[in-house]
């Protein structure tokens, strides 16, 4: 599977940059997925991880909505992903 988007996304499964991660919580289905920025002139290669809801009997409608209207991944501190003692 390849999308691409009009703002310079792409997400491509062969391409060892991109990845896809399906997770299931409270009974919805969401995608963590890291794509390539092709900046504004299409030659960078920057990841981008977005995140959004998924449907596995449309993952390419799926990863281009995530890709038009997901979250970026949102930055976790280390130090708060520890358990308190």
């Amino acid at each position: 599977m390849r999308i691409e988007t009009r703002t310079g996304l792409v997400y491509d499964e062969a391409d060892p940059l991109c990845s896809l991660t399906v997770a299931t919580t409270q009974g919805q289905r969401f995608a963590f997925l890291v794509a390539i920025d092709t900046g504004h002139d299409g030659q960078q290669r920057r990841t981008a991880p977005y995140w959004g809801r998924y449907d596995p009997d449309a993952p390419a409608e799926s990863v281009r909505a995530i890709l038009a209207t997901g979250g970026p991944w949102p930055k976790l501190a280390p130090e708060r992903l520890e358990p308190e003692q």
